[in-house]
């Protein structure tokens, strides 16, 4: 997975934003609910969103970090990371899974990663989790108009979908899942209603096929569990993020999630460190997850500068082609000049 660009800030500008970091234990209460595993434990699920509601008091109530913020604003600048992080962890687990559990993947890992990320998010059934799953697919959207906006070119050879694709394929999951609840997010990007009738269709195989292979590797009550190691590397300038993410306990809760239900057949670790630029991986030679600061950061930023957008700007129209595609129409506008940016080799993959 990429993201598709990397811009320094401040740390004075990030502390404007830090109401970013409550989201840690939300991890907790989706992976809980991931496909083939046992219903999650309910009492810790009210704890840990419990917890989060706190935090989020806290910075609703904090005049350092509600300057200029209506409380709504807060949550949902929370809520918007929070989905994007989630989305992202949950996607690089899936390669660790398909790597570590011998998997077959039959079309592009990535695809079947993505579509992991979001059976999880919709199998709680719940309004956090909805709205989780939703900001995941509202960042896809508004990454693809800051790409545009800022004239960065698309990279079609990529191994990843482009980003409205992948926005469209997570919104059709979506809907597959429960037309009731999410057809108003479909209207909303102009997800034709023949391709919304599709979807159900797609995420019924997505499921079907996660849970299928996932099965044989659930843990037994008396199976071991595989120790699951979790580190905080130093944060640098993102040590508030680092601290608080620790202390919170982010990826032992994803950690305790992987031991718990599943076996696997060596240790995997999760770590969260400064890299350089924004993105997260699956590293097979080290066995680890990662997640970068920076990509935290830059979910920041994306929301702060497009989160009040439309996700699809009104120059765009999506229909269908004659081969049952959604494919995006541009009205004319009136032309403007603006200088295109260098491809950047450098990004980093998430």
């Amino acid at each position: 997975m990429w993201f598709r660009r990397s811009t320094r800030v401040s740390l004075a500008a990030f502390a404007r934003t830090l109401p970013v970091v409550a989201l840690p234990l939300m991890f907790g209460a989706v992976f809980s609910a991931a496909p083939a595993a046992a219903d999650p434990d309910p009492a810790r699920k009210k704890e840990l969103e419990q917890r989060v509601m706190e935090i989020t008091h806290m910075f609703q109530n904090d005049p350092r970090y509600n300057r200029g913020k209506t409380p709504a604003q807060i949550k949902d600048s929370v809520e918007f990371v929070t989905g994007n992080v989630l989305f992202v962890l949950v996607h690089e687990t899936a390669h660790a899974m398909i790597s570590e559990m011998g998997i077959p993947v039959l079309g592009r890992e990535e695809d079947a990663a993505d579509a992991l990320a979001t059976i999880v998010a919709v199998k709680m059934s719940d309004a956090f989790a909805d709205r989780v799953v939703t900001n995941a697919a509202r960042g896809w959207f508004l990454g693809d108009q800051r790409d545009r906006r800022e004239g960065i070119p698309t990279t079609y050879y990529d191994e990843h979908g482009m980003d409205l694709q992948r926005a469209y394929n997570i919104v059709c999951l979506m809907v597959g899942a429960q037309p009731e609840k999410f057809e108003s997010l479909a209207n909303e990007v102009k997800l034709p209603e023949q391709r919304q009738s599709t979807c159900q269709g797609d995420f019924s195989n997505a499921s079907w096929s996660w849970d299928k292979v996932l099965t044989p590797h659930k843990r037994k009550p008396d199976d071991p569990k595989t120790k699951i190691a979790v580190k905080y590397a130093e944060g640098g300038d993102y040590a508030n993020l680092a601290e608080l993410g620790a202390k919170l306990k982010i990826l032992e809760t994803v950690a305790d999630w992987l031991s718990e239900d599943y076996v696997w057949r060596r240790p995997i670790s999760l770590e969260m460190q400064q890299c350089g630029s924004p993105g997260a991986r699956w590293e097979l030679q080290s066995q680890q997850v990662i997640v970068c600061y920076e990509l935290i950061r830059e979910f920041v930023q994306l929301y702060r500068n497009y989160g009040q957008m439309a996700l699809v700007p009104p120059t765009m129209t999506p229909t269908m082609s004659k081969n049952q595609k959604v494919v995006l129409e541009a009205k004319p506008v009136a032309a403007k000049s603006r200088a295109r940016k260098a491809f950047r080799p450098d990004r980093a993959p998430r």
